[in-house]
């Protein structure tokens, strides 16, 4: 069982799987399934039917079963808003499937497939007429009147602290010392004093897809919450505005996206203060917790390793000198 089929148990030939959720979703007789291998938790696979093309994520087995509608309905209420994001199927009113195949049990949800390619599969970043528009979604996204029940992520900005607790000691001396001032830093801040709403909470370049027309599509919402909307500008910004090798080009990149997000809704003063901070705050969780996953869990996926190095990159940029 490799590490993708662990998440959930699989003991089953994927295909197996693939025919009970034709069987129960009904989109059409089935064709063949492939497992998409990019991602941390859960386990995802697209499923081709003689006339289409569907994604089906089956939660990993580590989460409970509250867990999963609750992000069932993160995944589906964005689009239900006109955000733009994959349509989830529903059987009757459930948007999510429990399937038991022999003695497991899997527990998913089945979604539109998007027929283009993400950023980190293309190898680039969104070009400037991309992140304005990126900036327009994400506001409005931050707009949706939804308080979600809280989910923990190790990798949200807001948990950096005690990630950091976790896992300082596999940084070397000199990263240690740059991610402790970031932390000073964020410890500065008052949470208080910014404004909440929705938040994907991990807007990067392996989550937004360019349609082959040229639309985005924003995909896995398993961990947004109601934080401060910072936390979106903030990842935005540290993952898909910052060219590494020219810091002038990353910020001209990070005013398109300001801009466009500010032609909706704008930034107090005080959050553009605290934004820089969390841009610095969302590159030294990154390389935390890509660390741990390398050092602890074994991680030398592609993905996490060129996470672990953009992320130092990114961290030396920034701590000469702020975007805006």
């Amino acid at each position: 069982m490799n590490s993708f089929e662990s998440r959930i148990d699989l003991d089953v030939p994927l295909e197996d799987l693939a025919r009970v959720v034709c069987e129960k979703y009904k989109p059409g007789k089935f064709a063949d399934c492939k497992i998409i291998e990019i991602g941390y938790e859960d386990f995802n696979f697209i499923l081709r039917t003689k006339s289409e093309r569907y994604v089906v994520k089956v939660f990993a087995k580590s989460r409970t079963d509250e867990d999963c509608k609750n992000l069932a309905d993160r995944a589906t209420i964005p689009s239900e808003y006109g955000f733009s994001c994959p349509k989830i199927f529903k059987v009757g009113k459930e948007n999510l499937l429990k399937i038991k195949i022999k003695k497991t049990i899997y527990r998913l949800l089945v979604m539109e497939y998007i027929d283009g390619t993400d950023f980190f599969t293309l190898d680039t970043l969104p070009s400037g007429d991309e992140l304005k528009m990126i900036g327009v979604e994400v506001a409005k996204l931050n707009q949706i009147q939804y308080k979600p029940p809280f989910i923990y992520d190790k990798w949200a900005i807001v948990n950096f602290e005690k990630e950091f607790e976790n896992c300082k000691s596999l940084l070397a001396n000199e990263e240690r010392e740059k991610v402790t001032q970031v932390l000073q830093d964020m410890k500065k801040c008052d949470f208080s004093r910014l404004k909440y709403g929705f938040v994907h909470g991990d807007i990067i370049v392996t989550n937004i897809i360019r349609e082959n027309s040229g639309k985005l599509f924003f995909i896995d919402f398993s961990v947004s919450n109601y934080l401060p909307r910072i936390v979106d500008l903030a990842v935005v910004i540290g993952d898909l505005c910052l060219d590494l090798e020219d810091f002038e080009t990353s910020a001209k990149r990070t005013k398109f996206f300001l801009e466009a997000y500010e032609s909706v809704d704008k930034l107090n003063e005080y959050e553009k203060q605290c934004l820089k901070v969390f841009i610095k705050a969302h590159q030294a969780t990154s390389i935390c917790n890509a660390l741990r996953e390398k050092v602890l869990e074994g991680n030398d996926s592609f993905e996490n390793l060129t996470f672990l190095e953009k992320s130092g990159i990114a961290l030396d940029l920034l701590m000469k000198k702020d975007l805006f």
